[in-house]
């Protein structure tokens, strides 16, 4: 039956406006005034609204007629009437002119997302405190008006209609996909979370633009919907702030239970003062940075030789119970401290064995190792991140350093269906975020510099997908800094590996103007000053590279070997203390060193105590990176290539103590500077 110019109960058919999952809608006008109607087979209808008479259908649509809200649409009247000898429904609401929220999705034309998600809630809360709950909450159900305006259409009709029935006359995907885990496998009985899952489904696809899943067929999404977690709303947008994922990774919670209790409290939350990010002035000036193991005496004698002398210590947490004295020491106005939070080793069973761990407020209690897994709800990372955080306040951190761990952890075992390191990578991503809210949101921290902790294997930085994405994600967030550890950079490391690592952290330090500091290092990290990295760390002539093993044993690992810094090869060398023919041989060649520490001392006093060659080195290091800050900065790439060429001239000079493999890496490093200069300058 040709419906366009009928007068049906005294409206007026003017055109046909489109077709949902239930029925038809068309234009009509009465009385000078425009209304909507909607037509749908009464067969539709859930047989036990029809039983008896139409009077149950009338009572459920009368509720609904007496909801009034600005932003939801009015229903104005309904009345059955047979079309070909089929009983239909007619349901008449008010007219509104826009676009559906589904178009302004597919045209990514959404202006304002956090409007819009909160005029659908107010909407919804208005359903709500009727009793009334909607039931198919979806993007195609929701009106954006041209005045900005929203209005909620179709609430309440699902409840009245066997979608069973109806599924040839729409898209069953655009019903399922935001239904709640619960109104799938059991639609009568139901509450009003299940209607907050719904919009958490749309705030999803109006900060992503995607859906939570991905699925091939309508089965295997609705599998997903209930049994897997979503993917994470930062994957799809790296600009969506901490806030609003929170809110929507609770809204999508497979339990009820775990969502708002109701409209109104996820509105509260909505509405909490969102605290802006503390704008912090970055301090990017050149440095070294110690890694702290047992120092207490040499960096006690530093000071007294060198009392204008500012030092930057980073000193691991774990050691507070054993190294008190140290502990004190730097937590003086001299020295800037950054502590590590020693969260890297809990993901490793061995934890188990060292008591300073154990004794942390947030290790694991059950014997339990950190992963994705243990992390995976909401609240532990909140927990996990707040002991984190609190654990470097109470010690009088300088700068506080996000939890962070080794993203290519081998103790979990990739398979067809999972990547390990894109779990590790998102989990850390998630917990800096939530590290610079919980800073953001405390008094006592808001001074507070808060760095990143990034962990990772450098190899995988030569995959200019990982090393964009990388790039990408942490240079959105907004944290005051990064200390960032790779696996595989010592002197075995490839030119590939070892350009690639280089450039990735002087992007991010160029691109953000934060400064990273590069974590156990040997002197590359002068390399490192030169390219325009602020600073890196490492003992004193220890502890300079990062290697996953280290942490695969229950022990500190150490150097066994005094190791003795000369500038002129520009590293370190492995002395051995009872017998130091090689440091005489070095010195017969290079001569010896004039600092404090050496200057006029026979061989064996220059390695005997071993404090000598730490402060030695502390000296010498110092100078250094004060040489390069004095060198114009355009040149000074090529001077550290200056120092690499005489290096390696110097190891020649030694042939009777090293041979050409031993040496080796300069020449990497080179190659590597000098196409890093070609490029880069």
């Amino acid at each position: 039956m040709e419906l366009i110019g009928q007068d049906i109960n005294g409206y007026k058919f003017l055109s046909f406006i489109g077709e949902g999952g239930f029925g038809s809608v068309y234009l009509t006008e009465k009385s000078g005034e425009k209304y909507a109607i909607k037509i749908f087979r009464e067969a539709y209808i859930l047989a036990e609204h029809k039983r008896g008479s139409d009077n149950r259908i009338t009572r459920e649509i009368d509720v609904m007629q007496n909801v009034s809200h600005p932003f939801l649409v009015d229903y104005i009247e309904h009345f059955f009437l047979e079309v070909l000898n089929i009983k239909h429904v007619f349901l008449v609401m008010e007219y509104i002119e826009g676009q559906t929220l589904r178009k302004l999705i597919q045209s990514d034309s959404i202006s304002d997302n956090e409007k819009i998600f909160l005029n659908i809630s107010e909407g919804l809360k208005a359903l709500h405190t009727s009793n009334i709950l909607h039931r198919d909450l979806k993007p195609e159900n929701i009106i954006i008006q041209p005045n900005g305006g929203i209005k909620v259409l179709d609430f309440g009709l699902s409840k009245l209609l066997d979608y069973t029935s109806i599924t040839s006359t729409g898209n069953i995907l655009g019903t399922f996909a935001y239904m709640s885990p619960e109104q799938i496998t059991d639609s009568k009985h139901i509450d009003f979370r299940s209607d907050l899952y719904s919009l958490g489904m749309i705030f999803y696809e109006i900060l992503t633009g995607h859906l939570p899943f991905t699925a091939r067929l309508v089965p295997e999404f609705i599998d997903k919907i209930k049994n897997e977690p979503p993917i994470p709303p930062r994957k799809w947008n790296r600009s969506i702030s901490n806030h609003h994922e929170n809110i929507v990774l609770k809204l999508l919670e497979k339990e009820p239970y775990k969502r708002f209790v109701d409209i109104e409290e996820l509105i509260l939350e909505f509405y909490q003062a969102s605290v802006s990010s503390k704008q912090i002035q970055s301090d990017l000036t050149p440095r070294f940075v110690l890694r702290t193991y047992d120092d207490l005496s040499v960096l006690n004698q530093f000071k007294k030789d060198h009392p204008d002398k500012h030092l930057h210590v980073n000193y691991p947490v774990n050691h507070q119970f054993r190294q008190k004295g140290l502990l004190k020491l730097v937590q003086k106005s001299e020295y800037t401290t950054l502590f590590d939070p020693a969260t890297i080793r809990l993901a490793y069973d061995t934890y188990t064995d060292v008591k300073g761990l154990l004794q942390l407020s947030y290790c694991p209690q059950d014997y339990s190792v950190i992963n994705p897994a243990y992390l995976s709800s909401s609240r532990k990372q909140k927990e996990y991140v707040k002991l984190v955080i609190d654990e470097q306040e109470n010690l009088q951190a300088d700068i506080l350093t996000s939890p962070y761990h080794y993203a290519h952890n081998t103790n979990i075992v990739p398979t067809a269906r999972r990547n390990p390191v894109e779990e590790w990578f998102d989990l850390d991503i998630k917990l800096l975020k939530e590290s610079l809210d919980y800073r953001n949101n405390k008094e006592s921290l808001h001074q507070k510099p808060l760095f990143a902790g990034i962990c990772i294997n450098a190899l995988g930085l030569t995959d200019s997908q990982y090393k964009s994405e990388l790039l990408n994600t942490y240079a959105a967030i907004g944290c005051d800094g990064f200390v960032i550890y790779a696996d595989g950079i010592n002197k075995d490391t490839t030119e590939a590996t070892l350009y690639h690592y280089i450039t990735t952290l002087a992007e991010l330090q160029k691109y953000t103007q934060k400064p990273v500091i590069a974590g156990r290092l040997d002197t590359l990290g002068l390399g490192l000053i030169c390219v325009g990295i602020t600073g890196f760390t490492s003992g004193a002539a220890r502890f300079e590279s990062f290697y996953e093993d280290l942490y695969k044993a229950a022990s500190d690992a150490f150097n066994m070997y005094e190791r003795y810094y000369f500038p002129d090869l520009l590293g370190t060398i492995a002395i051995t203390r009872k017998d130091p023919v090689r440091l005489q041989q070095i010195v017969n060649v290079l001569g010896a060193c004039d600092c404090r520490y050496c200057a006029g001392k026979p061989i064996p006093d220059v390695i005997k105590p071993s404090k000598n060659t730490k402060l030695h080195y502390l000296e010498l290091i110092h100078e250094e990176i004060d040489r390069i800050v004095s060198i114009d900065s355009v040149e000074q790439i090529d001077y550290f290539i200056g120092r690499v060429n005489q290096a390696i001239e110097n190891y020649r000079k030694l042939s009777m103590v090293f041979k050409p493999n031993d040496y080796r890496h300069l020449e990497r490093w080179r190659n590597v500077f000098s196409k890093i200069k070609e490029q880069y300058v």
